[in-house]
């Protein structure tokens, strides 16, 4: 049986969310937008422990970029990161709710 667009857009958001480290990173977004590589880098590795190498996040971003959860936009030479929570609240409010109370 074939996967609708709809079932492929959240086993890809699944997936984003499925890794400790991607959900690091989206809570450090939540606390600051904007954010540069190294400054996520800094910030995951200091107050979450995690240490990866700026490759291994880099690719860590780009899933998330890829599942919506993140934007990106350039400042001079350097790549700020953003939250887009829209993705996020649209799963807390789909599928995930029909789990609540």
């Amino acid at each position: 049986m074939a996967k609708s667009s709809e079932e492929r857009d959240l086993s890809g958001l699944f997936k984003a969310l499925g890794d400790i480290t991607r959900r690091r990173i989206i809570d450090e977004l939540m606390i600051r937008d904007k954010q540069s590589l190294f400054e996520i880098c800094s910030r995951v590795s200091t107050v979450h422990g995690i240490s990866s190498s700026r490759q291994a996040l880099s690719r860590h971003l780009a899933v998330l970029e890829s599942a919506g959860i993140i934007t990106t936009e350039w400042k001079g030479t350097t790549k700020l990161h953003t939250l887009d929570k829209t993705r996020l609240s649209n799963l807390a409010s789909g599928w995930l709710s029909t789990f609540g109370d």
